[in-house]
C-alpha cells in the first residue's frame, strides 16, 4: 500500500465489488400501493474525499459515540432528508491532519 493513493485504491476496489451489486447504483422509489422499490437507474453511489483540519489525537483516547463535531466531519447530502430518490450508498474518505484515514 505504501506509495499508493488510498482514495484511488478504495475507489477501484469499490468499482470492482459493486459490479455484482448494481442495485446500489439506483435510487429508492415509492412504488404502487406505497411499496418501496429500488429503481436501477445507474446513477451511481456517492463517493466523497474530504480533508479535516483536525488530528485524531484531538478526539481523545477513546473514540466512541457520540463523536464530537460529527456534523462538521460528515458530508450532508443535499435533499437527503428523505430516503426516497437519494443515493443508496455513500462512501466518505476523510483525511485528518495526521494523514490517516
Amino acid at each position: 500500500m505504501q506509495g499508493k493513493d488510498p482514495t484511488r485504491v478504495i475507489r477501484e476496489a469499490l468499482e470492482q465489488a459493486l459490479v455484482f451489486y448494481y442495485p446500489f447504483a439506483g435510487r429508492l422509489r415509492d412504488g404502487p400501493h406505497r411499496k418501496l422499490m429500488v429503481d436501477c437507474t445507474g446513477e451511481g453511489v456517492l463517493f466523497i474525499e474530504a480533508d479535516a483540519d483536525v488530528t485524531l489525537d484531538q478526539f481523545g483516547d477513546a473514540l466512541q459515540p457520540p463523536f464530537p463535531c460529527m456534523e462538521e466531519l460528515l458530508y450532508d447530502v443535499p435533499g437527503s432528508t428523505s430516503v426516497l430518490n437519494c443515493p443508496l450508498l455513500l462512501i466518505q474518505i476523510l483525511f485528518f491532519n495526521s494523514n490517516k484515514i
